[in-house]
């Protein structure tokens, strides 16, 4: 939410202004992005100006991430995610059923298909308008909901090249491809209303095997022959899904592709039909088969945009369900021949994911001076990586390598620790100098609820940790022990509180000593809090407690994404803590949001760096001076765009205003005037570094000039 802020408030903003590097040094253009586990892409023109961006949707985080299109690629565009309808579910897909030349919404909903019209104007900007909660479709007479799965995405097109939109998806056992037919245009003469048909029988006439992603072709013009079948599903649903139409042939009907949980291949059906009447006549079980072969380890989901701008259609194949490949999660093959006769050559199988810090599944961020140079580290640990089929847990290391005001880290290793031999998951970090010999030592949480500790064995400028104990002092908090050392009773001695699944927090105060500490059960009811969900009775509890002018402060991620703050803690530790905000600082990160907190910029203020579900980290700084007003996102009734940016900023308002442009100090530069509609600005002679463009009803919106 945008609101005013007051003189002293602190405000943290998403901040990309902090660089990260990859090891041989280059800057990552997305590196403060979101991280992707299943991600599910649609094309969708963000700002108005013509050209398709992209929304990104991870159903295991439900979480709806936008890019812009640039010169530079995709640029991660979180202002735009707030626009877009909230609490989607399952998987989204655009088309543009009403000819309007804005792509619409549409997205699974209790067995069927959500639709959000898009209502886009040169005045509103952005804006959605929802039409039903669930298409219905006509079964032989009678109208129930169009019946989909949350784990299997439809194909939107216009099957029968009759002007309106159709769709197809596996039946309702799972065998075969239904067509829903569109009447819009044969009955009322116009493409923008919904009346589907189902179509009796199998599109194409064939069918999938129940144990694998192939093809059953057809010997004849009729399905009559499914039943008898040995392959036929029988009884059960299809197990997920992610179905494509396009012609790949140029023949002029579309062929079917298709990812399937039974196997890890995409397959192939080729129409050898028309577009009034599919027939299936070959397949590739193994597409495409000219270059590298698509393969996932759950779902190879197909999608074919334009990523690269050059006129003709290329394919993305990403990873579509809850599980399965987290990492090298979407292979990316350039389109080298056209969109009707394409030739595919494999590029990469992190398109997107490269170029953000993405560290598998379930990110732990955490800092640390990890080579003693007076610089906080990040690290960051996780679930775990699938690797050759196992899940396997492991810390990165970004090495802080600012210089001056430049400030940025570089990513040094994806596995400075690696606990596959130790059969360590879901691990969360703890530093604290447990044997005070003045380096610090670390405490392991995982996803039993138990600590391991490693000793540092090197020194404070060489970090070298080595296993020391499992079970660690028998600490179990049940399930995902997310640990923070740090002296909570203030005399002197580092103390323990573990967040845990169930989303309470565990206390154990130390009664030994700096040299052999013995951390005693307190409480698991530390301070009263309590941030798991009622409905699925899981929290995820992590906990980080700090210091504010003399007075502790409590943040809590949580399950549901959002960071949980708390005071009134010094001379309170058995009673209730204050809850603030349910909310701090608008920061959603959904799911499982991390907090790591340190002063990146050395201002006095610290900065927060969150992990989340998708294996991405955000980070949100306070960057500017407290007398001026800052919000986390942009104002309703002015959006900035590309930012950052390099020579011109493109503004677009509602109605004319004048804006004052104020240095990272709080320094007036410039007053400009804009009018409605949209403006462009020149700001090639203005320095590089973080501004403030701030409006007369005191909004502000961060900008960064390259």
């Amino acid at each position: 939410m945008l609101g005013k802020v007051v003189t002293g408030q602190i405000v943290l903003s998403r901040d990309t202004a902090v660089k990260i590097l990859t090891s041989s040094g280059d800057v990552l253009n997305n590196g403060w992005a979101c991280g992707f586990n299943n991600p599910v892409f649609a094309e969708i023109d963000l700002n108005n100006d013509g050209v398709q961006d992209l929304i990104v949707f991870d159903g295991q985080a439900a979480r709806l991430n936008c890019f812009l299109y640039s010169s530079n690629g995709y640029v991660y565009a979180p202002e735009y995610n707030s626009l877009f309808p909230q609490n989607l579910e399952g998987w989204v897909r655009t088309y543009d059923y009403d000819n309007d030349g804005d792509k619409d919404l549409f997205s699974y909903f209790a067995g069927g298909i959500r639709v959000d019209r898009n209502e886009t104007t040169v005045t509103t900007g952005l804006s959605f308008f929802n039409m039903t909660m669930q298409l219905t479709c006509n079964y032989s007479g009678t109208n129930p909901n169009l019946f989909v799965t949350r784990v299997d995405i439809p194909a939107f097109t216009d099957i029968d090249n009759d002007g309106d939109m159709d769709i197809l998806t596996f039946s309702i056992n799972g065998s075969w491809i239904d067509l829903d037919k569109n009447l819009s245009m044969d009955s009322l003469g116009n493409n923008n209303q919904f009346m589907f048909y189902n179509v009796p029988g199998c599109w194409g006439y064939f069918y999938k095997e129940a144990v694998a992603n192939k093809a059953v072709l057809p010997v004849n013009t009729s399905c009559t022959l499914l039943p008898a079948h040995p392959f036929r599903l029988q009884n059960n649903f299809d197990s997920g899904s992610a179905v494509w139409l396009e012609d790949l042939d140029g023949d002029g009907d579309k062929d079917f592709l298709c990812g399937d949980k039974v196997g890890r291949n995409l397959l192939k059906v080729e129409n050898c039909g028309n577009p009034d009447s599919a027939y299936a006549c070959s397949q590739d079980t193994a597409y495409p088969s000219n270059t590298a072969v698509a393969s996932m380890r759950d779902i190879a989901a197909p999608y074919f945009y334009d990523f690269d701008k050059d006129g003709d259609n290329d394919l993305l194949v990403a990873n579509f369900n809850s599980s399965g490949e987290d990492f090298n999660n979407t292979i990316y093959y350039e389109n080298t021949g056209s969109t009707s006769n394409p030739v595919f050559t494999y590029v990469k199988n992190r398109y997107l994911i490269d170029e953000m810090v993405d560290v598998g599944t379930s990110s732990h961020p955490v800092f640390f001076d990890w080579n003693g140079d007076g610089l906080k580290d990040l690290l960051i640990s996780n679930d775990g990586y699938y690797e050759g089929g196992n899940f396997v847990s492991k810390v990165a290391l970004y090495k802080n390598v600012s210089q001056g005001s430049n400030y940025q880290f570089q990513n040094i290793s994806d596995s400075i620790l690696n606990f596959r031999g130790l059969n360590i998951i879901g691990t969360r970090l703890a530093f604290g100098d447990l044997n005070n010999d003045g380096d610090q030592d670390l405490l392991v949480g995982d996803a039993t609820g138990r600590l391991s500790y490693f000793q540092n064995i090197g020194s404070a400028t060489n970090t070298n940790l080595i296993f020391s104990q499992g079970y660690f002092q028998n600490i179990d908090v049940g399930s995902d022990a997310a640990p923070q050392l740090v002296d909570v009773n203030r005399d002197g001695l580092l103390d323990l509180l573990v967040g845990e699944r169930n989303g309470n927090i565990n206390y154990y105060r130390n009664t030994g000593s700096l040299s052999f500490p013995v951390f005693s059960f307190e409480t698991d009811s530390f301070g009263r809090v309590k941030v798991g969900l009622a409905t699925y009775g899981i929290g995820y509890s992590a906990p980080l407690l700090f210091d504010v002018n003399g007075n502790y402060e409590l943040l809590v991620g949580s399950y549901k994404g959002t960071l949980f703050h708390y005071n009134n803690i010094d001379g309170n530790l058995t009673g209730a803590f204050q809850l603030i905000d349910s909310t701090y600082q608008n920061i959603k990160e959904p799911t499982k949001s991390y907090p790591a907190m340190n002063d990146i910029d050395g201002d006095g203020k610290y900065d927060l760096v969150v992990g989340n579900q998708s294996g991405g980290v955000v980070f949100y700084s306070q960057y500017l001076n407290s007398s001026i007003a800052e919000n986390a996102s942009l104002n309703s009734k002015i959006k900035m765009y590309p930012n950052p940016a390099d020579d011109y900023l493109t503004i677009e308002s509602i109605n004319g205003q004048e804006l004052e442009l104020y240095s990272v100090q709080g320094e007036l530069i410039e007053r400009i005037t804009i009018g409605s509609g949209v403006t462009n600005i020149s700001i090639a002679n203005l320095p590089s570094g973080v501004y403030c463009l701030k409006t007369q009803s005191s909004f502000a919106n961060k900008l960064i000039k390259l």
